[in-house]
């Protein structure tokens, strides 16, 4: 009898694990988990900004031009295909290859703004 109270207990103790083991959160990723091989993640807020940000989620796609304004305007592309990290009334967070972070710094460093572009998923 005390043999069947145990194992009675025991298959109890083990229904309750497995099913508060299903209820236990997973750790979402961090940040520099989500990023490609090769890509940093840079955050852009909305002061560099000549235009506002679309209307983005995460994992869009966004092209950003650099421009100067006053008597000799002109505008330059600095990164193609950055991927939204994130974003949020703040700024935005891109995930850019070296050559798209380099040359967004050098643009606002020359006191350039930036003019995000969302592109087409077709």
């Amino acid at each position: 009898m005390a043999l069947g109270a145990a194992s009675a207990l025991l298959a109890l103790a083990a229904l309750g694990a497995g099913m508060g083991g299903a209820a236990t959160p997973t750790a979402d990723a961090s940040l520099a988990e989500s990023l490609a091989p090769s890509t940093w993640a840079m955050h852009v807020p909305v002061a560099w900004l000549a235009a506002p940000v679309p209307r983005v989620r995460t994992g869009d796609v966004i092209d950003v031009l650099a421009v100067r304004q006053g008597e000799r305007a002109y505008a330059v592309p600095v990164a193609y295909a950055a991927r939204v990290m994130a974003a949020d009334e703040r700024g935005i967070v891109l995930e850019l290859d070296e050559e798209g972070a380099s040359a967004i710094a050098i643009a606002r460093g020359g006191g350039m703004l930036l003019v995000p572009l969302l592109r087409s998923t077709r």
